[in-house]
């Protein structure tokens, strides 16, 4: 057996292997977006672009996304000589087994120019993303990303809360002299928004249990109430809104209506009376079990027009296609519709 031949070969193997990889385009490899769970992006503050930064930073878990990066880098190729230059992101891939890498990359918003990435190992070989690729990273990066991974990230968000949720707050100062608040509270439920189609129940959402709570200035509770149990359906409140206060029932105590959306016309209201001893009551309806339908601009709490002993309301019918009013008198327990 010839010996010296094989060991002439296995001296000039390695010698093969650098010079094949000197002659890759990068000198971090081929990166498999497949194996690739992720990728943060930390923005570095630059002077030019200081007013338009699109974020601090920001965790891409899309899959066009990291396709888009990874094809990116792999057709990347090596800039020669010197490197003078800004870069906007820090950059770290974190693969499925927890092994991460950083990169220094440099996008800058205008189109049509090439990018910069740098391993942050190795930050004076430099490499340059065609002008192409780095558009794509642009859109992206610059524009909020992609709309599946713009659903991705909205699927995962969760808010989480310390203690009750305030969604109205009223001064009882001008109602009752008192330097007091009236609050309504969400203590159990959930926030969620919708801004997919234009309707009446879109945008914001806060549903669930809620009570009202009188306070003093320090916000310590002086008394409260269990609002949702008024209400055969669960409460929800499509905004932040302010309490109309008023005294239907003559009794020199601030009542004030609490609503809930029945239709496009108009909202179900309820009645409620505040008491001196900060107790809370529900002022009956004849007629009116689950809310009375008026029709207003005030979709949570609205104002009624008051009359002797008692208010008047209206709202829009269908069927006449006009507003129909109605007055509503105490008779000294709930209220009932007057004789026309």
């Amino acid at each position: 057996m010839e010996v010296e031949p094989i060991r002439r070969l296995l001296l000039i193997l390695p010698v093969l292997l650098v010079v094949l990889l000197s002659g890759c385009q990068n000198a971090f490899g081929y990166i498999n977006s497949r194996w690739i769970s992720e990728i943060d992006l930390t923005y570095n503050s630059i002077e030019s672009q200081a007013e338009t930064a699109p974020f601090e930073s920001r965790i891409f878990k899309d899959g066009d996304f990291i396709k888009t990066m990874a094809t990116a880098m792999n057709t990347s190729k090596r800039i020669a000589g010197e490197l003078d230059y800004d870069a906007d992101f820090r950059m770290k891939l974190v693969y499925g087994d927890g092994y991460t890498e950083e990169f220094i990359l440099g996008l800058g918003e205008q189109e049509g120019n090439a990018g910069l990435l740098l391993s942050a190992e190795r930050s004076g070989t430099g490499y340059t993303v065609s002008a192409k690729n780095a558009d794509k990273l642009r859109k992206l990066i610059f524009s909020g990303g992609s709309a599946a991974a713009a659903k991705s990230e909205a699927d995962e968000a969760s808010v989480v809360t310390q203690g009750p949720v305030t969604i109205s707050r009223n001064s009882l100062f001008p109602v009752t002299g008192n330097k007091e608040f009236l609050n309504l509270q969400l203590l159990q439920g959930s926030y969620s928004e919708d801004w997919s189609s234009p309707s009446p129940l879109a945008g914001r959402s806060w549903s669930g249990q809620f009570r009202l709570v009188i306070t003093d200035e320090q916000g310590e509770a002086l008394g409260t109430f269990a609002l949702s149990r008024h209400f055969t359906e669960e409460l929800s409140f499509g905004d932040l809104f302010q309490i109309q206060f008023a005294d239907y029932n003559g009794d020199g105590n601030p009542d004030f209506t609490i609503g809930q959306y029945g239709s496009s016309n108009g909202s179900l209201f309820k009645l409620f009376t505040l008491k001196p001893d900060h107790s809370i009551q529900e002022l009956q309806i004849k007629g009116a079990a689950s809310g009375l339908f008026i029709s207003s601009p005030d979709r949570y709490s609205v104002k009624l027009e008051t009359v002797e002993g008692g208010f008047r309301a209206d709202h829009y019918d269908n069927a006449p296609g006009k507003q129909i009013e109605t007055v509503y008198r105490w008779d000294g327990t709930a209220f009932q519709e007057a004789a026309p």
